[in-house]
């Protein structure tokens, strides 16, 4: 049991996958525009994470101009250390 598509099917769906990368090659270019556009309320910010080895993970972010660490493994609890301000 063998069918045939139609050639106007095939069309719409050529066009609609045509459409999609469109649209993902249009957002991956404008990224940085729609992240700020999208940021810009934000209370919490994440600067800097770096994995650190073995599970590991430092993350560095700051909340209303105060910056934390936080220090995090896949099996314990994690650790938040306030940095210090410089005077």
């Amino acid at each position: 049991m063998q069918e045939t598509f139609d050639f106007y099917t095939i069309i719409i769906i050529i066009t609609f996958l045509g459409a999609l990368l469109l649209l993902a090659f249009l957002i991956n270019k404008k990224k940085d525009i729609l992240k700020a556009h999208l940021n810009k309320n934000k209370t919490i910010g994440v600067s800097n994470s770096v994995v650190i080895g073995g599970g590991n993970r430092a993350i560095l972010f700051e909340v209303e101009n105060e910056k934390f660490l936080v220090v995090s493994n896949k099996n314990s609890i994690s650790n938040i250390l306030p940095l210090m301000k410089k005077k």
